[in-house]
């Protein structure tokens, strides 16, 4: 499904919770929902949580930063060693060549996402955070290497999610932090990516197995329609259950 989509389901499913299990909800509770809804999507480099991390534009300027250093390095190394302005710069730009070709913009994505990530966790434990946020951090800084719909969409990240959530919940005293992030997160795999063609790997890294409850390819019309019809089944469920009440 779109991320736009995901987001909406996971806000929605969060409210639905809330309401069956008579659990109070704030502006921030679905703002995190909102974020734990599109996070398994971070096995993207150009997904809706990708770009929220590092901007498409900001990483093209990267990847063009990173062109041009590694290039004056090169030059400078080449007429370092052979002290020959011309055979240097013939060096330096067969090497700018051959570096253009290799160094794609989603591998350079990759690399300064996990590094974000990679960073913050540093900086929390330098300042003394308990060590999940850390932790929590460090799964994250994997997520952009993975396999699309892999690890980040299985059973056993969402387990592995609302261990590391409810040791933050016990941290911060954020009420349902765990219970809540769980729901929006489960919501991508279960309300979404499930009922796709492409389907999801459940029981990752077990089996690579992908599990599919419809045929509907993302962007199609019968997977938008689909994706109206999810959401118009969680309003009128949000209505009833306030109605019940």
């Amino acid at each position: 499904m779109r991320g736009k989509t995901h987001c909406t389901i996971g806000v929605l499913s969060v409210i639905q919770a809330s309401l069956l299990f008579n659990i109070p909800i704030s502006i921030f509770n679905l703002i995190l929902s909102a974020f734990f809804s599109i996070l398994p999507d971070l096995d993207e480099s150009h997904s809706i949580i990708s770009d929220m991390f590092l901007k498409k534009d900001v990483s093209k300027f990267l990847l063009k930063a990173t062109i041009y250093l590694i290039n004056i390095i090169i030059f400078f190394v080449s007429i370092k060693i052979n002290d020959n302005f011309y055979l240097s710069s013939i060096i330096t730009f067969v090497a700018i060549i051959i570096i253009e070709s290799k160094l794609s913009h989603t591998f350079l994505r990759k690399v300064f996402l996990s590094l974000i990530f990679i960073l913050l966790a540093i900086c929390l434990y330098l300042v003394n955070i308990k060590i999940y946020f850390s932790i929590f951090c460090l799964m994250l800084s994997t997520f952009p290497w993975l396999k699309h719909r892999s690890f980040s969409h299985s059973l056993f990240a969402t387990v592995v999610m609302y261990f590391l959530l409810k040791q933050i919940q016990l941290i911060t005293n954020i009420s349902n932090l765990a219970f809540l992030g769980t729901i929006s997160y489960s919501s991508h795999l279960f309300l979404g990516d499930l009922f796709t063609k492409s389907g999801i790997p459940l029981l990752y890294p077990i089996s690579d197995k992908k599990f599919s409850l419809c045929f509907f390819r993302v962007g199609s019309f019968l997977s938008n329609m689909l994706e109206i019809l999810f959401i118009s089944l969680l309003v009128s469920l949000i209505i009833y259950s306030i109605i019940k009440i």
